[in-house]
């Protein structure tokens, strides 16, 4: 059925717009959507679930990594996109233990000169950025999987989203390519920023760059929140649907993915009662020529303070909730892979709800 809503609803739009706008030919369309499993085999035979997935990062070839909403494992899988609109094929290969439970949302990965990974998670319940490390990839067998991760290194994210409203604080994470930002944002308004999405209202969030010293981990030598960048966001209101009478409305930034110094995707996703329920959305923005939020303490709802202006690459319904978006390989012809999962909600603990991910073609110069 996902498949089915993928084909009749889920293709999106892309609005039209001047030259200008089109950011210089960038483009996204949808590249199918499959159901994975509900379940991972580790290699020492256990069957554990999968679910919640909530956030991804790409590691190299077709191999990626993901977070858990609630879940204190890294899950390892490889996807493999058709090349054109067909399901791609998706495996869990195995997952590793994290050394605590936190409410993980998004994660992203940098290769240093030495060939080790630095592993950055945001949690939403201190809220912080964690910093994860590994042994060098020289100390365990060539395309193997770390065997184990160790907080190397902590940011707290309390200053900018001290008032982020229940379960809406920051939720998307990315890293540059060259490895000298990380990029995060709450997923709707502070309580200090003005009322929550609505009906026909947008919100404004707090699009947040944290700069990583290339010779320690986060937060060792220098707290990074001081030296942040902090830009305005505006999230759409609410999607447009058959509505039904009463129950939450949601619209807000899910995830973050850089495609280069200062230039990012963003993905909304919005969910209320009514048809379709769910609405996701990406945009591209240019962090560079945006100007900044100004006092930080202020409300961002207040006037003149102008939100960085954002061009919509791709909208669809596809029946599923969306919160996790990475880029992957550039293909034979030049498009580059994106690779999104999905939240399935809580699973009963065997292992049989499934987990949909979604494959797009990115066409960038």
């Amino acid at each position: 059925m996902l498949v089915g809503l993928w084909s009749s609803s889920g293709r999106g739009v892309a609005e039209d717009r001047s030259p200008t706008d089109m950011a210089a030919g960038i483009s996204v369309e949808p590249a199918g959507l499959v159901n994975a499993p509900g379940v991972v085999v580790d290699a020492d035979g256990i069957r554990r679930p999968v679910a919640e997935l909530s956030g991804i990062t790409w590691l190299g070839g077709e191999s990626y990594a993901a977070v858990m909403d609630g879940s204190d494992r890294l899950l390892f899988l490889t996807v493999t996109p058709d090349g054109h609109a067909a399901a791609p094929t998706v495996t869990f290969e195995r997952s590793i233990a994290l050394d605590h439970l936190r409410d993980w949302e998004d994660l992203a990965v940098f290769t240093g000169p030495d060939r080790r990974r630095r592993w950055f998670v945001v949690e939403e319940d201190t809220p912080a950025v964690r910093e994860f490390s590994e042994q060098a990839a020289g100390d365990r067998p060539a395309g193997e999987s770390p065997r184990s991760l160790r907080e190397a290194g902590m940011v707290s994210l309390a200053g900018p989203f001290r008032t982020a409203r229940a379960n809406r604080g920051p939720e998307a994470l990315t890293v540059e390519p060259a490895g000298a930002w990380l990029w995060t944002a709450n997923e709707e308004p502070l309580e200090r920023d003005g009322p929550a999405v609505a009906e026909g209202i947008a919100g404004r969030v707090r699009l947040v760059g944290l700069p990583i010293d290339p010779a320690a981990a986060i937060g060792a030598r220098s707290d990074p929140i001081e030296q942040r960048r902090e830009l305005v966001y505006e999230v759409d209101p609410p999607h447009d649907r058959l509505g039904i009478p009463g129950g939450p409305l949601y619209s807000g930034v899910v995830a973050l993915v850089a495609l280069g110094p200062g230039r990012l995707l963003v993905l909304e996703r919005s969910a209320a009662a009514g048809v379709p329920p769910l609405e996701n959305r990406i945009y591209l923005v240019d962090t560079t020529t945006a100007a900044g939020a100004g006092d930080s303490e202020g409300n961002l709802a207040a006037d003149g303070v102008t939100p960085v202006a954002k061009t919509l690459l791709w909208k669809g319904a596809l029946g599923v909730n969306l919160e996790g978006l990475c880029a992957g390989p550039r293909l034979p012809d030049g498009r580059m892979v994106l690779v999104a999962v999905a939240d399935n909600g809580a699973d009963d603990g065997l292992g049989r709800r499934p987990n949909p991910v979604a494959c797009f073609f990115l066409t960038i110069p």
